[in-house]
């Protein structure tokens, strides 16, 4: 049986990567730090949460622990520049959920940036 191939590359995973930096830059986006006025600061950023989710819609999870080992696998060209490890499965599961992104549901920011053509 032939080995299965893998639906994204470093590569798709880099200029995704840099296409949605850049669009959070032009838009403005405005990069939360904590919960709320008073919670405590998030350890990792909101667009690092979103770009997981994005991720996740291409390569099809169906997991949240799945979207934690896919995070783990591109965490270096995902986390650029932060010097931090990766994230906890709990952590980032709290995360997605906080942007209301589940697996096999998405967020709906995600087609709102990327066509689902370019996500299969």
């Amino acid at each position: 049986m032939p080995q299965q191939t893998q639906k994204l590359n470093p590569q798709w995973v880099k200029e995704t990567c840099d296409y949605f930096l850049k669009f959070l830059k032009v838009t403005k986006f405005p990069h939360p730090e904590r919960h709320g006025s008073r919670g405590s600061k998030f350890d990792y950023p909101e667009w690092l949460i979103m770009l997981i989710a994005i991720l996740s819609v291409k390569a099809k999870v169906k997991s949240y622990l799945a979207m934690h080992r896919l995070a783990v696998q591109y965490w270096e060209i995902l986390a650029k520049g932060l010097n931090q490890k990766p994230i906890l499965e709990r952590q980032l599961r709290d995360r997605l959920k906080k942007i209301s992104h589940q697996p096999r549901k998405p967020a709906g920011f995600i087609f709102q940036i990327f066509s689902e053509k370019y996500l299969n």
